[in-house]
């Protein structure tokens, strides 16, 4: 908050044209980021250079003043620090003793900034020969690559060098492992109590300072008596899309900041839909060279039967999953992406997978493994040459990601969703790669409003499915090229005009939004909208059922069966039958209306209260 308003004090920026508060809850986002951009790829740091550009650029305002942001942050920085003084008076003993002193800082400061911040702060009388910092040289003490690079720029071998600090991995265990001698000394109970009671504080204020501003923006934008059904799309899932096209291009950004070149690979079919709304965002920002975007021919199933053919039992899960023990003919069917079915009778999935990889199932496992080569040949082809791979896609639990991983076909890429959530509860090995950037829970939390989106995810992901069949199977034309059954004639142009007529007022905002004025709106909006949502999917009228349960859900995995979202219709069963069936649909709030019509109210807010008995507990 003081960086944010200094910063806007020194460019004469009133709170109608920049708000502060929104101004330094978007640099906590941006930096959370960046952060986990750097973390999904291993190696590199975040820079506050590029954090303040895309910061800058978010909120429109001419990236030529990111050098006045990070001077900000430095003169905030400078109040806030105090020296250590009995440390700095052992370090001017050695250096009088002949002993050479290298400040070694995993940030995301430069080194000229870092500089400034020790030369201010501490006595004249400190002298040092060089500052290395983990955002110049993009090697990090908690990986241990920085200090060979220190050594060779110093000229000194590992083994005559000591390191001091106070965290344990950064300054201990990986300088020891390097071959260095560490000297451990953390930081006081005292320092740490006062860090967490400042934490405390800071954060009270922080919802202070968010309470009054939401407050305001409230006032502004309101719309009289319009029903949250009326304003679906003008005030409700415009925001929320937008935000998502947001933070995607961040993470691009700091993606491509830290790695290189990018490429954004939008998986079919719904990050078809996504691929478009974000096209129309950044069609009104700046060209970057660095990001690229394409559409990736892909689906669960083809990522299980790639994960069959080259990676290991994990796919056995996904299938069991997915296919009922009477389906073994119908996953026969999609994996081999023929109508061919078993020459024998499986009980359960895993006996089918066993007696394909033990070739008692030759005709299909031909059929799978020529299918797997397929589209290893339509990846390389998009992917050659490309040092940075996300995966976009809807969400919410990552199967597809976490099947490429199982397969080796993915190392070290990202995959950025909209949502994240452990529903499926089959493992989390590949959630530290997986992003959902509008929420990372496992269910809906009563008092965090988009996470709200989770009680009925089918509502998002409907509307940016294209009319398009799933990616099932990969044809070889006659000029040798690969092609998906998505692909027929004309399929682009089914992108043109969605299914849903609720996608073109969505596209048409998120266009405006990426060109708006100064104003920085956009975390308000995003806010009341999710809000507006959340009271749509918890609490719905008959009407809004209607509308929004109108289209039957595809079960995919290369079946043509459906599902109906708020589940059969059971008006005659007893309430015991017809609450758990509720309760098992894709949309609960929504199933209730049907089944209780008369006290579906009660019974809404009793399902509320149950996801806020389960927060508790979890």
């Amino acid at each position: 908050m003081k960086v944010a308003k200094l910063f806007c004090e020194r460019l004469a920026l009133r709170p109608a044209e920049l708000a502060p508060h929104a101004l330094a809850r978007r640099r906590r986002q941006i930096e959370h980021i960046a952060y986990r951009a750097r973390n999904v790829a291993g190696r590199g740091e975040v820079r506050l250079e590029s954090i303040a550009s895309s910061l800058l650029g978010l909120v429109h305002v001419d990236t030529a003043y990111v050098p006045e942001w990070i001077a900000c942050e430095l003169a905030v920085e400078r109040e806030c620090l105090v020296p250590n003084l009995p440390l700095i008076r052992a370090l001017e003993r050695l250096r009088a003793s002949g002993v050479s002193l290298r400040v070694v800082s995993d940030t995301s400061l430069s080194g000229d900034a870092l500089r400034q911040l020790i030369t201010a702060i501490c006595p004249p009388g400190l002298q040092w020969d060089a500052i290395h910092t983990s955002a110049d040289l993009q090697l990090t003490k908690r990986d241990g690559t920085i200090f060979a690079a220190v050594s060779d720029a110093a000229g000194v071998p590992l083994s005559k060098m000591a390191h001091l600090g106070d965290d344990l991995v950064a300054d201990c265990t990986m300088p020891r492992r390097c071959g260095m001698t560490a000297i451990l000394r953390p930081r006081s109970r005292l320092h740490v109590a006062l860090l967490r009671a400042n934490a405390v504080l800071a954060r009270g204020q922080s919802q202070w300072h968010h309470w009054q501003h939401r407050q305001a923006q409230k006032r502004k934008t309101e719309r009289g008596s319009g029903t949250a059904g009326d304003t679906l799309v003008q005030d409700v899932l415009g925001p929320v899309f937008a935000e998502y096209c947001r933070k995607l291009h961040v993470y691009l950004e700091q993606t491509a900041a830290i790695e290189g070149p990018v490429v954004a690979l939008f998986c079919a079919r719904g990050g078809l839909g996504l691929q478009k709304l974000y096209e129309l965002y950044a069609a009104q920002l700046p060209a970057r060279s660095d990001i690229s975007i394409q559409p990736l021919m892909i689906s669960r199933l083809v990522a299980a039967r790639d994960a069959f053919v080259y990676g290991g039992d994990g796919v056995v899960d996904e299938l069991d999953y997915s296919f009922e023990v009477r389906k073994v003919a119908a996953l026969a069917r999609a994996l081999s992406g023929t109508d061919m079915a078993p020459n024998g009778n499986y009980a359960t999935v895993r006996e089918f997978i066993d007696a394909l990889r033990s070739g008692r199932e030759a005709h299909l496992h031909e059929q799978i493994v020529e299918q797997a080569r397929r589209f290893r040949e339509v990846w390389q082809t998009i992917t050659a040459g490309k040092q940075g791979i996300v995966l976009c896609d809807t969400g919410l639990y990552g199967s597809t990601f976490k099947m490429l991983m199982q397969s080796k076909l993915i190392d070290r890429g990202h995959c950025v969703q909209l949502a994240r959530s452990d529903y499926k509860h089959l493992g989390r090995a590949h959630f530290p790669s997986v992003t959902g950037l509008l929420t990372e829970r496992n269910g809906y939390k009563p008092g965090d409003s988009i996470s709200s989106v989770l009680a009925f995810w089918h509502l998002i992901e409907s509307l940016v499915e294209p009319d398009l069949d799933s990616v099932r199977r990969f044809d070889r034309r006659a000029d040798g090229s690969l092609v998906s059954n998505l692909e027929t004639e004309g399929w682009q142009q089914r992108l043109v005009r969605m299914p849903d007529p609720k996608f073109e007022d969505i596209a048409r905002f998120v266009a405006q939004s990426a060109k708006r004025p100064p104003a920085d709106t956009s975390l308000a909006e995003f806010e009341l909208a999710a809000k507006t949502l959340e009271r749509v999917i918890m609490f719905p009228d008959p009407e809004l059922v209607n509308r929004l349960a109108e289209r039957d859900r595809s079960l995919d995995y290369g079946r043509d069966d459906t599902v109906k979202v708020t589940g059969p219709n059971l008006n005659e069963a007893s309430a015991w039958t017809r609450l758990f069936v509720a309760k098992q649909s894709l949309w609960p709030s929504g199933a209730v209306v049907r089944a209780f019509p008369h006290s579906h109210r009660l019974v809404q807010k009793t399902i509320r209260f149950g996801y806020t008995v389960r927060s508790w507990i979890r």
